[in-house]
């Protein structure tokens, strides 16, 4: 019996194929069949099966009905890119990259529209400051907003419990901050990517990568918050330019001044400076003041060189120190992890990709009926007989009813 072919238009399929960021090789690789056969869909040569184009759909996160259409559909536009890369390094975003960027896109739109059904009010500091603003005023103003003080950064016990509180203050604020990559079928290098900012006067989405370090994810929120205050949206690694050579650097610079002076107030710091350095190395002043703000040794080493109080060359040999000597705790944290085979909890990683607040409204529209259980099952990327589990990892009570299948 001939197997069912399905009338996929060729140019279609071989932009579902880049529009993830797959050569031909890794695509084929993913779908189980040969470079060729893969090409010959492109080409309009061959036409997949069935099964086979369903499995296409899936390695290509795409409704199989796309496949279908006369010509490739307007997709998102591309994330403006503030990254600056090693010479060695692909500036095209890896698949995974691709993926998140998409699917948070996705839900962008989604929440907006639920949003404005719903007539919240738009967020009036979207789009409020601009590149002329004076640094310390609007880092001042955003930390007013999130009501976060020294003291209460202070009172946190380490940087995860830091990261937490600023975390809830900016989804108190009305921003959806999430964070990925903790399984390793979805981890995005942070020389690739330390976070990204979505901007939008309803559903603003920031993401941060969870392969770095808390203090470094509290640094990329707040930096990401101020790309929000100027409403640009990007995706940032946080690389810091020597100069200015063009606008993405100059927007860099200023998101990162804003971020440093959010999270190390410079009266604060100088003033404990001066006090630290009394008996103590440039070098262990930096480990006491880091873990007194609750921010990483870079952040202080940059305040450091802002103030004039080391040099650029110090400034580097110590940031050098900091990533060799976290990579070489990353490498322990991984030996531990696989010695204790502890595996992190699924509910309490769904709630974190997905988000607090994204979770809550979600669950909520499915519970109230507004939200397909197809839909919602979608959108959190969970089985409806899980949600229970993520209700109770956002804390929020959980009703067996909801929007049916």
């Amino acid at each position: 019996m001939p197997r069912i072919r399905a009338n996929i238009t060729p140019d279609v399929m071989e932009w579902a194929r880049k529009s993830c960021g797959y050569c031909l090789d890794d695509a084929a690789s993913k779908i189980g069949r040969s470079v060729e056969e893969v090409s010959a869909w492109e080409s309009g040569e061959l036409q997949p099966t069935i099964p086979q184009a369903r499995k296409a759909s899936e390695v290509y996160k795409r409704p199989l009905a796309v496949f279908f259409l006369p010509e490739p559909p307007e997709d998102f536009q591309t994330l403006r890119d503030f990254r600056r890369l090693p010479s060695d390094y692909s500036s095209e975003f890896s698949p995974h990259l691709n993926f998140l960027v998409r699917q948070t896109q996705d839900r962008q739109q989604w929440l907006r529209d639920y949003l404005r059904f719903e007539e919240m009010p738009q967020l009036g500091f979207i789009g409020s400051a601009n590149l002329t603003d004076n640094v310390l005023k609007l880092a001042k103003t955003i930390r007013t907003m999130l009501g976060v003080t020294v003291d209460d950064v202070r009172r946190c016990r380490g940087a995860g419990d830091a990261l937490r509180l600023w975390i809830n203050k900016a989804e108190e604020l009305g921003v959806f901050v999430f964070r990925g990559g903790s399984y390793s079928y979805e981890q995005i290098d942070i020389i690739e990517a330390r976070g990204f900012a979505l901007t939008d006067d309803y559903a603003p989405f920031i993401f941060l990568n969870a392969q770095d370090a808390k203090a470094g994810q509290i640094f990329t929120l707040i930096h990401e918050l101020a790309h929000l205050w100027l409403n640009i949206s990007g995706i940032s690694n946080l690389v810091a330019a020597r100069r200015a050579t063009g606008e993405s650097d100059r927007i860099e610079i200023f998101c990162n001044a804003v971020s440093a002076e959010v999270l190390v107030p410079q009266k604060c710091f100088s003033q404990r400076w001066r006090r630290v350095i009394m008996d103590k190395t440039v070098e262990e002043g930096i480990d006491s003041s880091a873990r007194h703000f609750n921010v990483s040794r870079e952040v202080i080493a940059r305040r450091l060189l802002t103030w004039g109080k080391i040099t650029n060359r110090k400034y580097r040999d110590l940031a050098q120190m900091f990533v060799e000597e976290w990579h070489a705790n990353k490498i322990l944290e991984k030996e531990r992890q696989s010695l204790q085979d502890s595996r992190p909890n699924y509910y309490v990683i769904k709630s974190m990709n997905n988000g607090h607040s994204f979770c809550k409204i979600v669950i909520g529209a499915y519970q109230n009926g507004q939200l397909s259980g197809r839909d919602t099952s979608n959108l959190l990327g969970v089985k409806i007989n899980k949600l229970v589990g993520v209700a109770n990892a956002v804390n929020i009570p959980f009703a067996t009813v909801g929007g049916g299948i």
